[in-house]
């Protein structure tokens, strides 16, 4: 499950198969329709694309299944017609020379059609790879942030501070009780037992669970 990167491709790993993000197609054109954007001929098929889109998203989350299979089956029955008609959409606006911004859009789309049809036969695949981007997301703000640490011990602070949240959190823990906990206990003049504030243990559970 990708957004479209050029490296992932059927000639450099053909026993893989490849889903694509939707939700990735639908942006280009969104994007279309910002209200700072000048109206532009053609405007309209963005507009009818992203409404497509939508009715997509909203009848996958009313699907009902037990099984990857019987997923599939229920896409073909209630979102593939749907894709159908995106594809007619602006397979047919391409014909018509649209402007850069729009065409673009399209040739995205078109370029990862075979992608976005690989839902119909894999019940696996999500229709969009939102929830790993959000995975990744505290990666990508921690360097970000890293870039103002300004000295060595600056970034190893950054990064004790970031390993306390994330274990907090993968703990079930409400990270403020904990922080307030661990500020509490180790401000103090005769240092506690470090055992004993590591998020796991059954008195820092019960006293600053979520």
């Amino acid at each position: 499950m990708c957004d479209g990167f050029s490296g992932y491709s059927d000639n450099r790993l053909p026993e893989a198969y490849w889903g694509t993000c939707l939700v990735h197609i639908n942006r280009q054109f969104k994007r279309l329709l910002d209200p700072k954007i000048t109206r532009f001929q053609g405007q309209s098929i963005a507009s009818d694309a992203v409404r497509i889109l939508a009715k997509v998203f909203h009848v996958e989350k009313r699907l009902e299944y037990s099984s990857a299979s019987e997923k599939a089956a229920q896409r073909r029955q209630h979102l593939k017609a749907m894709i159908d008609d995106f594809y007619q959409l602006i397979e047919e606006a391409l014909t018509k020379s649209p402007l850069k911004p729009l065409r673009n859009a399209i040739k995205n789309a078109l370029k990862l059609k075979k992608w976005v049809y690989q839902m119909f036969k894999h019940g696996e695949l999500p229709l969009h790879n939102n929830h790993n981007e959000q995975l990744i997301r505290p990666t990508t703000l921690v360097r970000k942030n890293s870039l103002f640490a300004k000295s060595t011990a600056g970034a190893k602070a950054n990064a004790i501070w970031y390993s306390i949240v994330q274990t907090a959190k993968l703990n079930h823990l409400d990270v403020f009780k904990y922080l307030e906990t661990l500020l509490s206990a180790f401000t103090k003049r005769e240092t506690p037992e470090i055992e004993a504030y590591l998020p796991w243990t059954r008195e820092i559970q019960e006293s600053c669970k979520a």
